[in-house]
């Protein structure tokens, strides 16, 4: 008992050694010009960065390819032939007019 109890220990350790040490190593690299007054001073508040599209945007993209008869299709006539088309451009057409009176 006495033996697992000390292998479950040093294991423990040896794994959480090399992440303490990481985590002097990344405070001792980065100079600090003033005091800390709390853990949030620590990180740097970063306004996310805008990368692609809006969900509006790709809301308005969907409607459009909706109209134009480019969806709903299925795997085996993808893209899309103008059978498909016509018949997409039919149905979004009356299920626009069914809705328009809503």
């Amino acid at each position: 008992m006495k033996v697992r109890n000390v292998l479950g220990i040093g294991l423990l350790a040896a794994f959480l050694s090399p992440l303490a040490s990481a985590e002097v190593d990344q405070h001792k690299s980065a100079p600090h010009s003033h005091v800390h007054t709390g853990a949030t001073d620590t990180h740097k508040k970063v306004k996310p960065k805008h990368h692609g599209k809006t969900r509006a945007e790709v809301r308005q993209e969907l409607i459009e390819a909706q109209r134009n008869g480019l969806v709903p299709t299925n795997d085996v006539n993808y893209p899309p032939n103008e059978r498909t088309i016509e018949r997409n451009k039919a149905r979004y057409a009356a299920y626009e007019r069914h809705n328009a009176g809503k």
